[in-house]
């Protein structure tokens, strides 16, 4: 008698279909991580310039007067994932090139907002109602 090893082709079948699911299941969690990936660079290249208003704001008492190429703000800079960066009266404007899956629609902004001697800043913008993963997180 001889016995034969091996996989039946119902059993392949059960496999390949598991690994479909999974496959179904992880590209879209991917593709998310990669675009929230990607609008990083968005909020880093903003980062610079929030320093740079920041410290503006502090030595002119005023939002007024800080815009991008005067008082030591740099002017605009492109990244692969950034078009172009606006600083206007202390409100910084970032704009997504649309590269990379994000949007253009995307755009990042801060407001300065002086109280008491401290400048905190309001974020908006970047939040897609199409794609709330570009949402960023509270607190940052």
């Amino acid at each position: 008698m001889q016995t034969q090893k091996g996989f039946t082709l119902i059993e392949l079948m059960i496999v390949v279909a598991i690994i479909g699911i999974l496959a179904a299941v992880a590209l879209p969690a991917y593709q998310n991580y990669t675009m929230r990936a990607r609008y990083t660079e968005v909020t880093s290249v903003a980062d610079g310039y929030k320093t740079a208003v920041a410290m503006c704001i502090s030595s002119l008492n005023s939002r007024t007067g800080c815009s991008a190429g005067t008082n030591d703000i740099p002017g605009s800079v492109t990244t692969p994932y950034v078009t172009s960066v606006g600083v206007t009266d202390g409100v910084i404007l970032v704009t997504p090139s649309g590269a990379g899956s994000i949007p253009a629609a995307a755009t990042y902004s801060l407001t300065p907002v002086i109280a008491n001697g401290a400048t905190t800043w309001t974020v908006g913008g970047g939040c897609l109602t199409s794609s709330p993963t570009l949402c960023k997180p509270a607190g940052s």
